[in-house]
C-alpha cells in the first residue's frame, strides 16, 4: 500500500524535530515546509495538525507553528509514565518472549545495520523492542511518542549498551526484578 503523502511530511518533520534541525521555539509554517517538500498544502496541515495533536508543535492560528517546549517538570513527568510502561512491558516480554527473541534486542550490537524509523535513535529502538515482545500493541503505541519526546531533549546522551546487555540478560535469566531494577537505571531524569 503506498504512504499517504500526509504521513511522509508527517514523518520528515518529526525527523527534523528530534533530530535537532528545527530547535525549541523555531517557528514553521504550513506554507514553508510546502515549499520545502514541493507539496500542496493540504498534507502538510494535516501532517502538522496531528504532529500538534501529539504535542510536538503548538499551534498558533495566522502564524505557524511552533516547536513544542517541554519543561525539566514536564520532561520528568513523561520519564515517570515510561518507567510504568516499560517495566509492564519487561515484565510482558519475559513472559512471552523466546529467548531468541530476546537475544535479539542486541541488535545494537550490529549498529550498522540498524534501520531506524524517522526521529528513531538506537535508545528507543532497543525500549520499543522490548515493548514489541510484550505483546501489547496499545503499549507500543502509547510509548512510541513518549520516546520521541524524550529523545528531543537527548537526556540520556549516549545509549549505554552496557546497560542494555544488563537488561537483556536479566530478561534471558527470567529475573523480572533485576531487569526492571536495570531498565530504571537507563530511564533519566532530568
Amino acid at each position: 500500500m503506498k504512504e499517504k503523502l500526509s504521513d511522509i511530511i508527517y514523518n520528515a518533520i518529526l525527523k527534523d524535530i528530534v533530530t535537532g534541525v528545527y530547535t525549541s521555539r523555531d517557528f514553521i509554517s504550513e506554507a514553508q515546509i510546502a515549499a520545502k517538500y514541493g507539496v500542496s498544502k493540504a498534507p502538510v496541515k494535516e501532517a502538522m495538525h496531528i504532529l500538534a495533536s501529539e504535542g510536538f508543535l503548538v499551534s498558533y492560528p495566522k502564524r505557524g507553528y511552533m516547536i513544542n517546549v517541554y519543561t525539566v517538570e514536564e520532561i520528568n513527568k513523561i520519564q515517570e509514565v515510561r518507567r510504568v510502561l516499560e517495566e509492564l512491558a519487561v515484565r510482558k516480554a519475559i513472559a512471552l518472549a523466546s529467548d531468541e527473541e530476546l537475544s535479539a534486542l542486541r541488535f545494537y550490537r550490529k549498529e550498522n545495520e540498524l534501520q531506524y524509523r524517522p526521529g528513531e535513535t538506537i535508545n528507543t529502538k532497543f525500549h520499543m523492542g522490548i515493548a514489541k515482545l510484550a505483546g501489547n500493541s496499545f503499549l507500543e503505541e502509547t510509548l512510541y511518542p513518549l520516546l520521541l519526546k524524550a529523545s528531543v531533549y537527548n537526556i540520556t546522551g549516549k545509549p549505554d549498551v552496557e546497560n542494555f546487555d544488563h537488561i537483556v540478560d536479566a530478561m534471558l535469566a527470567r529475573d523480572a526484578d533485576q531487569a526492571v531494577k536495570c531498565l530504571i537505571d537507563d530511564i533519566c531524569f532530568m
